[in-house]
């Protein structure tokens, strides 16, 4: 192929080329060729997008100018993007589930198949602007679950707390993200922060360990115990996989019954899996938090490719 075109590479090994623009973002001159690459908010913030360059190096495929001879490695196969579509959805029921957590079930009109880990764009009546989510359920289950957490004075918290009410409508547009199970015999981490545990729920809940599973290893950090949440859903995932189950709290009421330290910390208390290559990592939560730990992962020799994550910034 000559020398003035883009090569992306893709995890399974497929190669595409397309013509650089000028003028044009790398993404753009994508999808000006037909071809659909993971993306979402189009301005270098939401990772979706991010590829690797031979050095190694971050690239945002949406801000970073297209230009040829450049070569490309994605996270993900062709395959696994779909174009979003968008669904009207009606809530079947909301409560608090911890001092500053919300939960919301709720019904979609037609199904909206998505891989676990993925997220969605949801517009709620009376709220400005659109909230991303991940959902906590497993695709293949016909009510879909969110953890919303609750900021005083926050659009969605202002409806959850004043507003809202079973059976009202709003509309779904996804699946979004590279940031999914992937389905490999390699023993994997889990850690996440906050309502970062959403998506690694859904992770963990599509998995069938008649089908064969790897050792797991779950790591869940809360700011304080009041905040903990989800703890019998986690129980009854670490009773039916191969997960070693690790609840941290950087504060605790007595009772609390995991340890007393934040998710990077306690990743020091992880036996069943090893902390070192070839051990495929999922890092959900605040970006501190995120970052921390993929800092002491890769210190341990971990690969890029197998340390996968999402940042939830909480809007509001």
């Amino acid at each position: 192929m000559p020398q003035q075109y883009i090569r992306i590479i893709f995890s399974d090994g497929e190669v595409m080329h397309f013509a650089p623009l000028d003028g044009e973002s790398i993404l753009s001159s994508a999808e000006k060729a037909g071809a659909l690459l993971a993306n979402d908010c189009r301005k270098g913030t939401c990772h979706t997008c991010v590829a690797r360059n031979e050095s190694g190096e971050e690239v945002p495929l949406c801000i970073t100018p297209a230009s040829p001879g450049l070569s490309l490695q994605l996270p993900y196969r062709r395959t696994e993007v779909t174009p979003p579509t968008l669904r009207r959805a009606r809530i079947n029921s909301f409560s608090r589930v911890s001092r500053s957590v919300w939960e919301i079930r709720y019904r979609l009109q037609f199904p909206l198949p998505f891989l676990p880990g993925q997220y969605v764009e949801l517009s709620f009546p009376g709220v400005d602007g659109s909230r991303r989510f991940s959902m906590a359920n497993p695709p293949s289950a016909d009510e879909q679950v969110l953890h919303v957490r609750d900021l005083p004075g926050g659009g969605m918290s202002t409806y959850l707390n004043d507003r809202a009410k079973p059976e009202d409508a709003f509309t779904v547009r996804g699946p979004f993200g590279i940031f999914y199970l992937r389905l490999t015999p390699k023993p994997k981490l889990f850690v996440a922060g906050g309502t970062g545990l959403a998506p690694i729920v859904s992770m963990l809940s599509s998995i069938d360990p008649a089908n064969g599973c790897p050792p797991l290893a779950m790591v869940v950090g809360f700011s304080h115990s009041a905040d903990a949440y989800a703890l019998q859903v986690l129980r009854r995932l670490a009773a039916r996989l191969p997960l070693e189950l690790i609840l941290a709290a950087d504060r605790a009421d007595a009772g609390w019954p995991g340890i007393e330290a934040n998710a990077v910390e306690a990743l020091r208390e992880v036996t069943s899996v090893p902390l070192a290559p070839g051990t495929e990592a999922y890092l959900c939560g605040p970006p501190g938090m995120v970052g921390a730990a993929r800092a002491q992962l890769f210190a341990q020799g971990f690969e890029a490719v197998d340390v996968l994550n999402e940042e939830f910034i909480h809007g509001t």
